[in-house]
């Protein structure tokens, strides 16, 4: 059996980008946050046929069998993905999962780091995952800055050298369709707009900055900004975000999904918003690895 750890990765704002002429120039450009509470994903090679299982119940999960079909057509294999965070939330676990599982193959089968990566890539953009989520965590920076679409070294993602010790994140409803969202003609227009004008601003007046805490609050700012100009916050989403607010507390939603994060402890926030799907962690530089080889 191998086994490799993955980050999660949590996107601010972005904006998707409006034409490639090949899949690793697909993604966005955008701000994350990579959190330690990722995915651990164990790969066996099997005979019959291949299983995928998330959180100990068999799967679907077309995004990691895309990578196995890409890094090691025709043989079989059962795969067990263990999230620390919930999938379909807005945290990256499917380009998390979807990295481990590669590196996992690579070092079965030979291939490099950057071939995992690059299937890892492919897999997210092309089976409805997020677009930008694998460049995210392809760079080991805590707030990595997607300043140009694409997996490096086509696409182009700078370290913010921002650290958040303490990241709260919250899950406030069921999970929302990335394809779905993204796939709307509408929705994706107003992401685009709203996602140009936050990556101006957050590049043009923070990027330069020396204050950290400066920068920390305006990247809650812009992210509010963002979703709200975009459309794209659920009533849940926008109620906890104010609650929040008025207890002095900075928090903004999770790109794309019913949750929102937030650097208070998760004992203050769960003070205000009462018992729920509350997780704590914190952003991490620490890169994708092989953690086992059997």
């Amino acid at each position: 059996m191998t086994s490799a750890y993955c980050p999660a990765h949590i996107t601010c704002f972005f904006k998707p980008s409006e034409s490639f002429r090949n899949i690793l120039e697909r993604g966005s450009e955008g701000v994350g946050i990579r959190l330690g509470a990722g995915s651990i994903v164990h790969v066996d090679e099997i005979k019959g046929r291949t299983k995928v299982i998330i959180d100990g119940k068999e799967d679907e999960a077309k995004i990691t069998r895309h990578v196995l079909g890409h890094m090691a057509s025709g043989r079989t294999f059962e795969v067990n993905v263990e999230c620390r965070v919930p999938p379909g939330q807005g945290f990256g676990m499917s380009a998390s999962g979807a990295v481990a599982a590669a590196l996992c193959l690579a070092e079965m089968t030979g291939k490099s780091r950057r071939e995992a990566f690059e299937a890892a890539h492919a897999a997210d953009a092309i089976c409805g995952g997020g677009l930008g989520d694998v460049s995210g965590l392809m760079h080991e920076g805590d707030v990595p800055i997607r300043i140009k679409a694409g997996l490096p070294p086509v696409g182009r993602v700078y370290d913010m050298k921002l650290s958040f010790e303490t990241m709260t994140v919250v899950v406030l409803g069921d999970k929302l369709s990335t394809a779905g969202v993204l796939g709307n003609a509408g929705k994706l227009r107003s992401i685009s707009e709203a996602g140009g004008t936050a990556m101006l601003e957050f590049r043009t007046n923070d990027m330069t900055k020396n204050d950290s805490d400066a920068v920390k609050r305006s990247l809650f700012e812009i992210s509010n900004k963002f979703s709200a100009e975009a459309n794209v916050r659920g009533q849940a989403v926008d109620a906890a975000i104010e609650l929040l607010k008025k207890n002095g507390i900075r928090s903004a939603m999770c790109m794309l999904g019913n949750s929102i994060f937030t650097d208070a402890p998760e004992k203050e926030v769960r003070e205000v918003l009462g018992e729920g799907k509350i997780f704590s962690t914190s952003s991490t530089n620490e890169p994708a690895h092989i953690i086992q080889r059997v």
